[in-house]
């Protein structure tokens, strides 16, 4: 399952394996309910963590787990997850490296062993807008596609 609010979008979400696409706009729980479904077991945020909070709490099963990879900007509401007894967790690519856990070397492993999967073609990235070289103007211009809400996949700068 994924969420989506546009055509295009929604048709993205499901060339990329989602059975059902919600709409991250309205109410996650009336439609769940429209799909047959009550709740649901984990959820992965990879997009505004304040915005979709409520949602989420609402939606997920007790004893679910919610992670999310999107820093909030204001505090939200644990509350929400206590009667549930839902776990909630960060994941933040660089914790390893930025702390230099005992744990550092996993993550080149895990880094390996997704590239290998990329390149085998059992798993697509979902890099959707290359911009080359690196430069102000380019740098610029992707910024304003991020911040212009419309952009699906991820956006890459590269040479420089």
């Amino acid at each position: 399952m994924g969420t989506a609010s546009r055509a295009e979008t929604i048709d993205w979400v499901k060339s990329n394996g989602a059975d059902y696409v919600i709409n991250h706009y309205h109410p996650f729980t009336s439609q769940l309910s429209e799909l047959g479904l009550d709740q649901i077991d984990a959820i992965l945020c990879l997009n505004s963590t304040d915005q979709h909070w409520e949602n989420m709490a609402d939606a997920i099963k007790p004893q679910g787990k919610i992670s999310s990879i999107v820093e909030t900007e204001k505090p939200v509401n644990l509350r929400l997850l206590f009667s549930k007894s839902v776990s909630f967790t960060w994941e933040m690519m660089f914790t390893r490296s930025l702390f230099q856990t005992q744990d550092m070397l996993k993550q080149h492993h895990l880094l390996q062993n997704i590239s290998t999967l990329v390149d085998q073609g059992i798993i697509q990235t979902t890099l959707t807008k290359r911009i080359e070289k690196i430069n102000a103007k380019n740098v610029k211009e992707a910024h304003q596609i991020l911040e212009s809400g419309k952009m699906m996949g991820k956006v890459v700068l590269e040479n420089f």
